[in-house]
């Protein structure tokens, strides 16, 4: 046998450490993990917030500039600066978020999966070593290329650098994001807001709530049972909008709008337009059934939290109704005051957030026993002061991969 047909077998745990080590460190963090989340974890997720994680993001760096210039021939960090080690991790996160993705991350039944934590992966101490596995990874290599600079790197340092410092940020901007609700009433300033936790929060502004409007859809018209009182099937056409002068087909009856009102008030044996706290919608309607020719005309109405609601029995198997207007739009018109005098102005609709001294306020809520006369507006504050740097990262890898591609395509070229 020649020499260059003769291959050495490698045994385990010699160097260089290849897939199969890093697979046995990899799955040897998960079990540490899950044996802290077993037996040490709390309730409260583990999270640092600021200065603290500040600290511990400049101090982890040093450390990872001190071990690749004074410690890379050792063992472990030339096998942390490796393809295995990388690939290893990144299967391990990926394993670790499709779980995610199979178990609710809500409280569960199981014993099992909340002992595991399975049901919060990514607060899991599990997750939080491989991921810490993977940043010094990608720390390192990164920081191997920074020092051994060349042009052709600039997108691969690029990408790993922004990748890098979105990962870091979105992990330990966690313990400064802040996630307030208030409820604020028309005609009284509201500062004190709370957190998911109930705690009470006071803000360094104030909100006054102007006014707070609604816009609705038309209600709509259901044929409902009278033995189960459900939504008759109507050929899956049981639902229809009220307007004016439309006539309809339930099954046998033909339905027709003669008048609607959109705030209306009972007067006797009819309903008139009025602008009351309240008032719901009516309408008056004809139904003739089309077997016999009877003819019945009636005012209905779908009530409100202050009158009742109305409907129409045409027969002893079934009655005409008027459903609760959908909401198409709410918004709140507010004064925002601060502790210097100013008195910002603005308009918040859902989806549409205003931003404010670090803060995205959101339209969040109303009073909807109330309905369209609610006099609270239920706001949500939200402040990520890491965001702007997850953003920075974002935009690196971007950058890097737009770089890469133009170099690519020039070497392609030539």
């Amino acid at each position: 046998m020649s020499e260059n047909n003769y291959k050495v077998q490698r045994n385990l745990w010699e160097n260089p450490w290849g897939y199969v080590e890093s697979f046995f460190i990899g799955f040897g963090l998960l079990v540490t993990g899950f044996f802290l989340e077993m037996f040490v974890a709390s309730d409260t997720p583990f999270t640092i917030s600021y200065p603290y994680n500040i600290v511990f993001l400049v101090g982890y760096i040093i450390i990872l500039f001190i071990l690749y210039k004074w410690f890379s021939t050792t063992q472990l960090i030339r096998w942390l600066t490796k393809v295995p080690a990388s690939i290893s991790s990144i299967v391990l996160v990926t394993l670790l978020v499709m779980i995610m993705g199979i178990i609710p991350q809500i409280p569960s039944e199981s014993n099992f999966i909340n002992n595991l934590g399975l049901n919060h992966i990514t607060s899991n101490w599990a997750f939080l070593l491989i991921v810490f596995q993977f940043l010094t990874c990608l720390g390192l290599i990164s920081i191997k290329r920074i020092l051994q600079f060349k042009w052709s790197n600039f997108g691969f340092i690029l990408n790993h650098v922004g990748l890098f410092l979105a990962l870091v940020s979105g992990m330990l901007g966690t313990g400064d994001l802040q996630r307030l609700s208030i409820n604020v009433y028309e005609g009284e300033p509201s500062w004190i807001a709370t957190d998911a936790k109930k705690n009470k929060v006071e803000l360094p502004f104030a909100f006054y709530l102007n006014d707070f409007v609604i816009e609705e859809y038309h209600p709509k018209l259901a044929l409902v049972d009278n033995k189960t009182g459900s939504i008759a099937h109507n050929n899956g056409k049981n639902l229809y909008l009220v307007n004016e002068g439309e006539t309809y087909y339930f099954q046998n009856f033909e339905v027709t709008i003669n008048k609607f009102l959109t705030s209306a008030g009972r007067i006797g044996d009819q309903y008139f337009p009025v602008n009351e706290l309240g008032s719901p919608p009516a309408a008056s309607i004809t139904v003739k059934n089309t077997k016999n020719d009877s003819i019945q005309n009636a005012w209905i109405s779908s009530g409100s939290f202050r009158y009742p609601y109305e409907s129409l029995k045409i027969s002893e198997e079934y009655s005409v109704v008027m459903t609760i207007p959908e909401v198409k739009k709410f918004s709140s018109n507010i004064d925002i005051l601060t502790k210097e005098g100013e008195r910002i102005s603005t308009v918040l609709e859902v989806n549409k957030p205003f931003k404010f001294k670090g803060y995205k306020i959101y339209q969040l809520s109303y009073d909807e026993k109330m309905g369209k006369w609610s006099n609270l507006s239920v706001l949500e504050l939200v402040k990520d002061p890491w965001l702007p740097v997850i953003y920075i990262g974002i935009f690196m890898m971007i950058a890097g991969a737009i770089y890469m591609f133009w170099v690519g395509n020039k070497i392609t070229k030539n």
